[in-house]
């Protein structure tokens, strides 16, 4: 195991291990943020068991919260931490690092746009001189050895002019070596923060238990952990919705009513993204306690307020069997058989006309065309990630994220 963190350890350990395990890592992980003085901690040994598990225990956490807040906490410290260790290499110790990592890349199935570079990289610096030449004599002026990477493996580079291209190869000089490694790093906890599904430990009770230590922890330092979407701030929060969602917030704010199948997946999405038990009470009593605008629903919040405050419990997990409903994936929401303009997936149930409107777009160049493409050849989740990908900074892998991708997600890479 390295501290670069490609795979999990496996076997067993007790709960309130696993608790102590993350609470210390997170100690830890603070006063690295704080540039206080760093105490011996057992539970955070360059490559050890606790080490492996503290980190992937508080990716895990992560990705069940689905918060900004809390995945730029993690992003910023664990990229802190491996910086600190990196720092602290010698020659030797680079060479002994960058093996390890060969033999692990060598055995583990890993997104190519971090596994591609980071073997040249390690290839290099596993060989004792250029290991030396690193620890010893390369500073921030050194271009004495250079190496060459497929351009677009280096466009955080070549976004600031920093490297050369000659024929579609990057030359990233030595100085630049430690600090790709840094990039790559943070590009693979990226990932795996943002493309990894954990529907089937939503609910485990033993999860919760640590992830309200977690959030109690991060507390007392004032961090904040719960990105909250609120019945106030919901209308500006959902200009970085999904094109699905926005259509059901738009529908439901202008006539007042959903019918159950879409209440159900848009009161889930809210959720997951960020919407606390008594904000998502306050939002649907508001919209059901008007009149209904050309809805046929004849639900309203004065005669039904038990049976509506029973569903909404219901979907967080505090009423019948207590399931932590989750949202559903895009997959599932292309499954809808009628969807009509109230629901379902607009690239795979609108008409053109309609998702242009929805997507607030009169573009008729690349981004657009591309995106009608796809609908023609039946990838809807790709048409999203596509319209997704327009402004964004960081290049998302359609082909990687394409089958578990989900309306929250979209809106998490939207809003970082």
């Amino acid at each position: 195991m390295t501290f670069f963190y490609l795979s999990p350890a496996k076997g067993n350990l007790q709960i309130h291990v696993l608790e102590t395990i993350v609470i210390k890592r997170l100690e830890h992980l603070n006063a690295i943020l704080s540039n206080n003085a760093i105490q011996y901690n057992e539970y955070v040994m360059e490559g050890s068991v606790y080490d492996n598990v503290g980190h992937f225990m508080l990716c895990l956490a992560a990705i069940i919260e689905q918060s900004i807040d809390f995945y730029k906490f993690v992003l910023k410290t664990e990229e802190a931490l491996f910086q600190h260790r990196l720092k602290s290499l010698s020659g030797y110790d680079l060479r002994r690092f960058a093996k390890k990592l060969l033999r692990i890349i060598r055995k583990t199935d890993l997104n190519t746009s971090i596994s591609e570079p980071l073997q040249v990289l390690c290839q290099y610096l596993s060989l004792k001189n250029y290991a030396h030449h690193i620890y010893s004599e390369c500073d921030n002026q050194c271009s004495s050895y250079f190496l060459k990477f497929k351009f677009f493996h280096c466009l955080q580079f070549l976004s600031k002019r920093q490297v050369e291209v000659q024929n579609g190869i990057a030359l990233v000089p030595c100085k630049k070596w430690k600090e790709y490694l840094i990039i790559l790093f943070k590009n693979n906890l990226k990932y795996r923060l943002y493309n990894t599904q954990l529907d089937n430990i939503n609910s485990d009770p033993r999860i919760s238990g640590i992830i309200r230590s977690i959030r109690k922890t991060l507390s007392l330092w004032e961090v904040p952990v719960p990105n909250v979407l609120t019945s106030q701030n919901v209308d500006e929060k959902s200009k970085l919705f999904p094109p699905c969602m926005v259509n059901l917030h738009k529908q439901l704010r202008t006539r007042h009513r959903l019918s159950h199948e879409q209440r159900f997946n848009y009161s889930l999405f809210l959720k997951d993204s960020g919407m606390p038990l008594n904000e998502s009470i306050l939002f649907w009593k508001a919209e059901y306690s008007s009149s209904p605008n050309g809805h046929s629903c004849s639900h309203n919040w004065a005669k039904d307020e038990k049976k509506f405050l029973y569903g909404i419990r219901h979907m967080y997990g505090l009423e019948g069997g207590r399931k932590n409903y989750s949202c559903r994936s895009c997959h599932q929401i292309q499954g809808i058989e009628n969807a009509s303009s109230e629901g379902g997936c607009p690239f795979k149930s609108f008409h053109e006309a309609q998702l242009k409107e929805l997507l607030h777009s009169s573009q008729t160049g690349p981004p657009l065309s591309e995106i009608n493409d796809l609908i023609e050849k039946k990838q809807y989740t790709k048409a999203c990630l596509t319209f997704l990908q327009i402004g964004h900074k960081d290049v998302i892998d359609c082909n990687k994220v394409n089958l578990n991708f989900t309306p929250v997600k979209f809106y998490t890479l939207k809003n970082k």
